[in-house]
């Protein structure tokens, strides 16, 4: 995982030139992500996982209701400030525990840039599925290491801006992924309904899924 400046400092500029060429996209998907779970179940609960600072709330349904899961008990404090109707509970998660540990089901979660903190990624996604309930639906975005552009950006330009703001690139990303891994890994965990593409100028990958309504409980 990575510290709390980079953490927070990246968070912060998520809506800010040039950051916004990656982040943007993404924001618009999970938009209308959540307006399908909306259009589905109007109250639906959703958990979000690794919230940050929660921007993409602004444009989110006023109907669903949102529990907040952070490694950073300040992220929760930072979002609960904002006085928020729709975000109705918040817990801190261990890094990298599997979520099912903390016994709540959801109708639908969304965890954008996270899967790539995780080392144990395959039970990680495990512990996403067993956290929806039967039928639920899964938002993911994660970068895109399929492609040359993304290490060559971080390798180069990303990594003098964050030493400038006195922090590393190097290992802040230990699970890194291609579109076609992504799928596979998500297939692996139990979800069904699958799909991947790539985003954000093909520099990110989102993935839409669902956990199946019966099957295994692994």
């Amino acid at each position: 995982m990575t510290d709390a400046t980079d953490y927070f400092v990246n968070h912060a500029r998520a809506r800010q030139f040039p950051w916004s060429i990656y982040h943007a996209p993404l924001e618009r998907d999970l938009e209308g992500f959540l307006r399908d779970v909306a259009a589905r179940r109007a109250d639906a609960s959703v958990l979000v996982v690794g919230c940050g600072l929660l921007h993409e709330i602004d444009r989110a349904p006023s109907s669903l209701r949102y529990t907040v899961t952070d490694i950073d008990a300040r992220a929760l404090d930072a979002v609960m400030a904002r006085g928020d109707a729709r975000v109705v509970d918040r817990f801190v998660a261990e890094p990298e525990a599997p979520l099912d540990g903390y016994g709540h089901r959801f109708d639908a979660l969304y965890a954008k840039e996270v899967v790539e903190h995780v080392r144990d990624w395959p039970a990680w996604l495990a512990g996403l599925r067993r956290t929806l309930n039967p039928g639920g639906s899964l938002w993911l975005s994660t970068p895109n290491y399929g492609e040359p552009w993304l290490p060559l950006l971080e390798h180069t330009a990303l990594e003098v801006i964050a030493r400038r703001s006195g922090y590393t690139r190097r290992g802040m990303h230990p699970s890194r992924f291609s579109r076609g891994a992504f799928e596979r890994a998500l297939q692996q965990a139990g979800f069904v309904d699958v799909t991947v593409r790539p985003c954000s100028v093909r520099l990110a990958l989102v993935a839409h899924a669902r956990a199946p309504l019966t099957g295994a409980s692994r």
